[in-house]
């Protein structure tokens, strides 16, 4: 079998199920991750504290903590981390802030991709299919009012 033989495999196995790679043997599949509703509302709690970069594991609530949801935002572009102050000793600085576009997302001004897909931690596509915040939630809750216990000045989402 010939190089370009092997990538079309490779190819199909991990769009479909996913497989070991036939040249290193490493598994790998492309996986659909959709927004849930843990994920907005860190997000929120994460928008709620401003413009500034915020320590994560120090100020976090513990079910932000717990659910480890917020850094998969950044596949959205909703949320972006700050290494440029990391340690040795650490892989990551946990300093995190919510993008513009994450603002907005967040406001429940703009839609996002339903869907995105990664493949070795990395997107390589998004759905054409979109949501909003708001649809992030079961029926019963209530955006307003989540949105006002993190946001102390009152002001509701448009």
């Amino acid at each position: 079998m010939n190089l370009q033989e092997l990538r079309d495999q490779w190819e199909i196995a991990k769009h479909e199920d996913g497989g070991h790679c036939p040249v290193c043997d490493r598994w790998g599949k492309i996986y659909p991750r959709g927004i849930n509703s843990t994920m907005a509302k860190s997000l929120i709690w994460l928008f709620s504290k401003g413009d500034d970069w915020v320590d994560v594991p120090n100020s976090a609530p513990s079910w932000v903590l717990r659910s480890n949801q917020l850094p998969t935002l950044r596949w959205w572009g909703m949320v972006e981390r700050n290494d440029a102050d990391k340690s040795p000793e650490n892989k990551h600085s946990g300093m995190w802030r919510v993008t513009e576009f994450g603002k907005l997302f967040a406001q429940n001004k703009v839609p996002a991709p339903s869907k995105v897909f990664t493949y070795n931690g990395d997107v390589v596509g998004q759905s054409v299919d979109v949501v909003r915040i708001v649809e992030c939630f079961k029926v019963s809750f209530d955006y307003a009012e989540i949105f006002d216990s993190f946001n102390g000045s009152g002001v509701q989402p448009k």
